[in-house]
């Protein structure tokens, strides 16, 4: 088996970018690089050679453009190589899926994704060899989401779910993903502990990265959110110096049982709505302050309404 093959992931959703790499990592051996941004899948793209890349995984609607619009400029310039890669979002028209296969899409499927369906297409796209025969599953979290819901369902009470992220304000990177966070703080054991202590003891934090959290938090209504809120982003300004806070930004998601959805999918729509505009809205406001352009073609990016 080629060790140096990659299956990129890009997908501005915490949430949703971990579940699908656990999903991956459980099915297959290969090396998973993760993304949360066109302009992030660029620079890679400019220093990777393509034939490493086994496939993509991408989302449509991105903060900085679409996932269309990081193909086309790349096949602009590679006219004789073409990117693998899988087309996702929560809502996909006739016109997007034909200039997705144009462009030599392996598939374009819609969220929520349906994992077992998923497994049949790659297996039919990835060779063999990247087939892992049995591994035990690490989406946890999910499962353990969907089963609060049901408590709460059987309890009749309210149960909030909250993600918050921190990212780099200058190209929406994760800062998980660069060594200097160490540099800022050491997230991942200083920012959970201080956040538990202000935790009731029914509430549960679970890390998905060193620099994004998802908080599991039953009952509690959209009131009690909005503390949560809060705290997280005090917490944050309190361990992060003003300095070092100018560079970075945190983005929150939240929704709320019943009042938001009485099912999993779309309480996590409804986190991923809110995750989205604010990235959105982030991207916007440093393209703004940078005078560059929003997406890798250089045109503004399509509202993502409904990804």
């Amino acid at each position: 088996m080629a060790s140096n093959k990659k299956l990129l992931v890009v997908e501005d959703s915490p949430l949703f970018r971990v579940s699908m790499s656990n999903f991956l990592k459980t099915h297959y051996a290969f090396e998973i690089e993760e993304f949360n941004s066109v302009r992030e899948l660029t620079e890679f793209l400019k220093k990777t050679d393509p034939e490493e890349i086994l496939l993509i995984i991408l989302d449509q609607y991105l903060p900085d453009g679409t996932g269309l619009e990081a193909i086309s400029s790349y096949m602009e310039e590679h006219e004789n190589y073409k990117l693998p890669f899988i087309l996702v979002s929560a809502s996909v028209d006739k016109e997007t899926v034909t200039r997705a296969f144009k462009q030599g899409a392996k598939d374009v499927i819609t969220k929520p994704v349906n994992y077992e369906k998923l497994k049949e297409r790659l297996d039919n796209i990835i060779a063999p060899e990247y087939m892992v025969k049995e591994k035990k599953s690490i989406m946890d979290y999910y499962s353990q989401i969907m089963n609060e819901v049901k408590r709460a369902r059987r309890g009749d009470y309210n149960l909030s779910i909250t993600m918050a992220g921190i990212f780099q304000k200058t190209d929406f990177k994760s800062i998980h993903k660069e060594s200097f966070y160490r540099q800022i703080i050491d997230l991942e054991k200083k920012y959970p502990d201080e956040l538990q202590k202000t935790m009731r003891e029914t509430d549960t934090i679970v890390s998905l990265s060193p620099s994004e959290y998802l908080f599991i938090l039953p009952f509690t209504d959209k009131k009690g959110t909005e503390v949560i809120v809060k705290k997280i982003s005090t917490i944050f300004d309190q361990l992060v110096s003003e300095e070092e806070r100018k560079n970075l930004v945190m983005v929150t998601g939240t929704s709320t049982y019943p009042d938001d959805g009485d099912s999993l999918d779309k309480l996590i729509a409804k986190i991923e709505e809110d995750f989205k505009k604010q990235s959105v809205q982030q991207a916007e406001n440093s393209n703004a302050s940078h005078g560059t352009s929003p997406d890798a073609a250089g045109n503004k990016p399509e509202k993502p309404g409904s990804s």
